[in-house]
């Protein structure tokens, strides 16, 4: 009989971001012999996580430290397992790769490098970026915990030397065709993207390739740019930067509604690019637009069209039809049971999350939304854990993140949930996103189709209603794997705007049965 060897090593003070580190997990999760691998930084989430997995963490570790655990078949496994798990953290599996512990070591006269991706904690941040900027450098921070006064002076320092400051927060870029955090490696193309919202921007990117055009580039510029604090620094210095590349013919601005004197303020300097430009700001109406040359558009699917006609000259047929979605609504709601009424949305996306609920909130007043979000579209929750009725839910906000990681990057946690739902006898529908790249989860689907199988298999249906936003490169295999949710049983729509819509629909056919 097999002895499981479960080992766990720590390094002290030694920071590696999350994006990474799945990385490391998902590559030391195929080595030989190995059950289960986990590579954490020590957050009181992540040893939470971890010891409830079986693994015996010492009480004195801290956030800045980082765990490796093993679960292996013998002690040759398991040292087989850490050693790889080293060399993939010190990069000694890419022997070619340069390597340097300062900003200072780069000579950029031979080393020509233009832009710095910042993964640590944010305390160390402002120093860092500020070094970055010194050298010339433009500067993408993925990391958070940067105060809004720190924010500020790097935004100011970046726009006074006409470099950019991506962030801090900023989870998605795509940059001279290098795809930065969790961003998708999207066909080089004619149109460019500056993004408040990292999901929003990555779906108009994903839509625009689907529609056979490409993307210049996409410049986050994290979720606070748009706050009155900061002023739109960074939406203001991407359209300057996309304003003056030749390659970009079309300019889309994305964020969710933000101060309505700084999007006033990024309409008014769009309004003076000779090129077209087209701003979606989630939860804003037509009003916002009115008296500006900007393209308006109400949700990111429809963003990503008028970009594409901007370019082309002729808007692309897309997704389904109202008739179409009618048909398929109907399809689902026969096969669903008298007690079967509710909605759950769960999403990785937060953008996602609050285009569903504006959507929802436009064509569904009488169904009583609740979400975990502060917002105008639905009632809170009382606890994010228990869902109550019409329920959706943003996986990736901190009422879940501050104890397990980000679904994004780790996929069990929605999983967990999505088992609680589709067990709950009175849930009719559920609706997903998945978000592909490859620095974010490896497989998200195969969980999810192993358990609509089986839940169909036993004779219960729910409606599962999902979409991918993804490119063709990605390392997931999104065609694939949309095909392999397809033969579960799941609803893959071209969008998260189509599958609103038909969520809505369902939702109101199941409303007015009662």
């Amino acid at each position: 009989m097999l002895v499981l060897k479960k080992r766990v090593t720590i390094q002290r003070n030694r920071y590696v971001d999350s994006v990474t580190l799945m990385d490391v997990r998902d590559k030391a999760m195929g080595c030989p012999g190995v059950r289960l691998a986990e590579v954490q930084m020590g957050t009181p989430a992540n040893l939470r996580l971890m010891r409830e997995m079986g693994f015996v963490v010492d009480e004195d570790v801290g956030c800045n430290d980082l765990v490796c655990g093993i679960d292996a078949e013998n002690d040759a496994a398991a040292d087989a397992a850490m050693g790889y798990i080293d060399d993939l953290l010190e990069r000694k599996t890419e022997p070619d790769a340069e390597r340097f512990s300062d900003l200072d070591e780069i000579d950029l006269t031979q080393t020509p490098y233009d832009l710095v991706q910042i993964s640590l904690p944010g305390e160390y941040v402002y120093a860092e970026a500020k070094k970055a900027l010194e050298k010339g450098l433009d500067v993408f921070i993925f990391s958070d915990g940067v105060s809004l006064e720190e924010e500020l002076a790097l935004k100011r320092e970046g726009h006074e030397r006409g470099l950019l400051v991506m962030g801090p927060d900023c989870g998605v870029g795509l940059i001279d065709g290098v795809a930065l955090a969790a961003g998708s490696i999207v066909r080089r193309g004619e149109i460019g993207i500056v993004g408040a919202s990292g999901s929003g921007a990555q779906e108009v990117a994903c839509l625009i390739e689907r529609c056979g055009c490409g993307v210049s580039a996409i410049i986050g510029t994290g979720g606070r740019d748009l706050f009155p604090q900061i002023g739109g620094i960074a939406m203001l210095d991407g359209m300057e930067r996309l304003a003056g590349d030749p390659n970009t013919k079309v300019i889309v601005l994305v964020s969710k509604l933000a101060d309505a004197d700084v999007m006033e303020k990024v309409l008014r300097r769009a309004d003076q690019i000779e090129k077209p430009v087209v701003a979606v700001f989630i939860g804003g109406g037509e009003e916002l637009f009115k008296g500006h040359r900007v393209i308006g558009a109400e949700a990111l699917e429809t963003a990503a069209l008028a970009a594409v006609e901007a370019l082309c000259g002729a808007r692309p047929s897309w997704g389904c039809d109202d008739g179409e979605l009618d048909v398929i609504a109907g399809k689902e709601l026969a096969m669903l049971a008298p007690e079967q009424r509710y909605f759950r949305g769960l999403f990785c996306g937060g953008t996602f999350a609050e285009e569903s609920l504006v959507y929802f909130s436009r064509h569904n007043a009488g169904a009583g939304l609740r979400s975990n979000l502060e917002n105008r579209y639905a009632a809170r929750l009382d606890d994010p854990e228990v869902s109550v009725g019409n329920t959706i839910l943003d996986l990736g906000a901190e009422n879940f993140t501050a104890r397990f990681p980000h679904p994004v990057f780790d996929s069990r946690i929605r999983m967990d949930r999505l088992k609680k739902e589709m067990a709950d006898p009175q849930v009719a529908v559920v609706m997903m996103d998945f978000i592909t790249g490859p620095g974010v989860d490896g497989d998200p689907f195969a969980p999810v189709a192993a358990l609509v199988r089986e839940s169909r298999a036993g004779g219960r249906h729910v409606s599962v209603i999902a979409s991918i936003c993804g490119s063709e490169a990605d390392p997931q295999n999104v065609r694939e794997m949309a095909r392999l949710l397809r033969d579960s049983g799941v609803i893959v729509t071209g969008s998260n705007y189509q599958s609103a819509k038909l969520a809505s629909r369902m939702m109101s056919a199941l409303e007015r049965r009662g």
